[in-house]
């Protein structure tokens, strides 16, 4: 049985059934670029995405055993392990892609990322902080990165580091704050918490969980005992919504909104925030058990962990509101948030894996939108959780075995 096979399977049964892929994705909540990436046999639908087709066409189950078929025909032999399909290899194209796509000046020195790379244009700040994120991340010397960071340590104002418009972005500034970090030592800790700090409009900020979880990771890594970071982790906390008894982490919270729900991305993204406070040595018993339930929600959640968007209106010094549209790679949060849970059911994390994979595009070693857009944070995001997952799950065991007293 072949990929191509399964796929074509997968459109005789949807045109048998007089649907179209817009349909069939939209009932199985995937998207349908997903669908069409199935059907044309570039990739394999996960089993858990091969058994809600099954459950939709009830042709028993049979979606599922060509997938698993497929996918034991397609893998190594028994007894041999290589490379070819390594993560090691994928790291290394993504960072031969990324560093292929970097932006030079007249005179051929590196100025930074766009953010979809895609399309041409001029590179961007933020974009060029997720730039230096994932090269480190993917841990190969593509490039020096010597101008890159001289320029983005530039460019911050009053309140940190801005997008395209003027005023407060606390994202951006987070993102920079931890690029810089990761690469160089331009920056202090105490400048670096200055900034997080000023970047941060107070009473907006503290109703939206991405904006409280992004500048949170970055100061829990920089300074966990600092005040800031004890004011974000208690921002965080406080922003939790109330579902059936279990405090989670939604798109925002503030007065007189009509039933809002927890979102899967939010509180993936607020669990891996918040474990990084605890894995610096910060053990308060109220942070452990938001991560605990959290995490225990996240390995419960059935829903697909397919990408999401949110608009925020960011407040400008004396200005109206900046919309701001931002997209969550929802999987790859769902991995980094179960990469440090002490018990993950395997089948809970290769559903999460296996969403992600259907973003890859193995021709560029990068992640796509579902609209076909390379936004360059989906390939830093990606890889994170990779590398997390990687860390985390050892499969074969590299570990030494235990030494017998």
């Amino acid at each position: 049985m072949t990929v191509k096979q399964v796929g074509a399977e997968l459109r005789r049964l949807r045109e048998a059934a007089g649907q179209t892929q817009a349909d069939v994705a939209r009932i199985v909540g995937v998207s349908r670029a997903n669908l069409t990436q199935w059907e044309t046999g570039r990739y394999l639908p996960s089993v858990e995405n091969a058994r809600l087709l099954d459950n939709h066409f009830r042709p028993t189950n049979s979606l599922v055993e060509l997938v698993e078929s497929a996918r034991s025909t397609t893998s190594a032999p028994a007894g041999v392990l290589t490379t070819g399909g390594s993560l090691l290899e994928v790291f290394r194209r993504a960072g031969a892609t990324l560093a292929g796509e970097l932006i030079r000046d007249e005179n051929g020195r590196a100025v930074g990322w766009r953010h979809n790379l895609q399309k041409r244009g001029e590179h961007t700040t933020l974009a060029t902080a997720y730039g230096v994120s994932a090269m480190a991340v993917l841990g190969e010397p593509y490039i020096d990165l010597h101008t890159v960071v001289e320029g983005l340590y530039a460019r911050r104002s009053e309140f940190g580091w801005q997008g395209r418009s003027a005023g407060r972005r606390p994202e951006v500034t987070a993102a920079v704050v931890d690029a810089l970090f990761q690469v160089s030592t331009v920056l202090s800790a105490e400048e670096a918490l200055t900034h997080l700090e000023h970047s941060l409009d107070n009473d907006y900020s503290r109703t939206r969980p991405f904006l409280l979880a992004t500048v949170l990771r970055t100061a829990a890594r920089i300074g966990p005992d600092a005040r800031l970071t004890r004011r974000l982790t208690d921002d965080l906390l406080a922003v939790r919504l109330d579902h059936d008894g279990v405090r989670l982490w939604g798109e925002k919270k503030e007065p007189r909104l009509v039933a809002p729900e927890p979102t899967t991305a939010h509180t993936a993204r607020a669990v891996v925030a918040l474990r990084e406070l605890l894995r610096a040595g910060e053990d308060r018993a109220d942070v452990r058990e938001a991560v605990e339930v959290g995490t225990q929600w996240l390995v419960d959640r059935t829903h697909p962990d397919d990408g999401m968007m949110e608009d925020l209106a960011l407040p400008q010094p004396g200005q109206r509101a900046v919309p701001v549209n931002i997209k969550h790679f929802t999987s790859a949060w769902v991995v980094q948030a179960l990469a440090e849970a002490p018990k993950v059911p395997t089948v809970r994390l290769n559903r999460a894996l296996g969403s992600l994979w259907e973003r890859y595009e193995a021709g560029l070693g990068l992640w796509a939108w579902g609209s076909g857009d390379l936004p360059i944070w989906m390939t830093l995001d990606a890889v994170t959780a990779l590398r997390a997952a990687a860390l985390a799950f050892a499969a074969p065991p590299f570990l030494p075995p235990t030494v017998a007293e």
